[in-house]
């Protein structure tokens, strides 16, 4: 295989040899470390330092309780946003600088930036909208809230912006031109992923003890909603430019990556996803 084409990999055989299971384990694993970063580094951590004590940690919400003032709590709040910002920051930026590392390892970056930052930009704007989450505890209070909600959808629209192009500009390595064969590997690459993580989102959604509630309200839009824009990123132009960046190999099968997956998706559906309780019997 020639590694220097941007035409998108095949076998001997005129298939993708970009392995389907292989992308959905990197986007299962993915996605848990964007979830974990923003229940447990996020919230779970400031709570902490706040001196709040912790109740339960599930993969859709920390509770917490204890005698904490008011700018606390706001912090607490923003404080899964933010870890997920700098997570997914770092993501993009160990993506550049390792410049050697092999396409499962960067393509594995590339998508944690992307569950990280997308989700940490689309959270303020799904508050602003419903009324709900995160972003409500930090803006509770401010007056006029109205217009509190529409500065949170705002900020909201350019943050998932520049997050978009930012990921574009990683992904060119797997793509870095607009012939039809690339965008359609850019496409399956970041769709199943995508799909991966929904499912896995879902799971685990399922067995919260709120249950429907709870997986309407935080499951998907966490997963379905925020990563969404991961799936259109062939229509960005800034993928396509390509000269700077080094072409990434192909995706064949990595059991390493699988079984990992396989592991993390236990631990987040079954343990995560009914909740990890602190004080027995709260």
């Amino acid at each position: 295989m020639n590694m220097q084409s941007n035409e998108r990999p095949t076998d001997l055989m005129g298939k993708s040899a970009d392995d389907a299971l292989t992308l959905a384990s990197l986007g299962i694993v993915a996605y848990a470390l964007a979830i974990v970063s923003h229940e447990g580094l996020g919230h779970g951590l400031t709570a902490l330092a706040a001196g709040a004590r912790p109740l339960i940690l599930t993969t859709c919400n920390f509770d917490w309780n204890g005698s904490v003032s008011g700018s606390s709590v706001r912090w607490i709040a923003a404080a899964g946003s933010i870890a997920n910002a700098l997570v997914g920051l770092l993501c993009i930026l160990l993506s550049r600088l390792l410049r050697a590392i092999g396409p499962h390892l960067r393509l594995f970056l590339v998508l944690a930036a992307a569950f990280n930052l997308l989700l940490a930009a689309g959270y303020p704007g799904y508050s602003g909208v419903a009324a709900f989450g995160d972003w409500t505890a930090v803006i509770r209070g401010f007056s006029p809230e109205w217009l509190w909600r529409v500065f949170l959808v705002v900020g909201s629209v350019i943050a998932y912006s520049c997050s978009l192009r930012l990921l574009a500009v990683a992904l060119r390595p797997f793509c870095g031109s607009s012939a039809p064969e690339s965008l359609a590997r850019l496409r399956r690459m970041t769709m199943i992923p995508y799909l991966a993580a929904v499912a896995a989102a879902c799971l685990a959604g399922a067995f919260n003890p709120g249950r429907w509630t709870v997986l309407f309200t935080c499951a998907l839009p966490s997963s379905a909603a925020a990563g969404f824009g991961l799936t259109r990123l062939d229509h960005f132009p800034g993928v396509r430019v390509s000269g700077s960046s080094v072409p990434a190999g192909a995706i064949p099968r990595n059991f390493g990556w699988i079984l990992a997956a396989v592991v993390i998706l236990v631990f987040f559906v079954g343990v995560l996803g009914p909740g990890i309780r602190f004080q027995p019997g709260r």
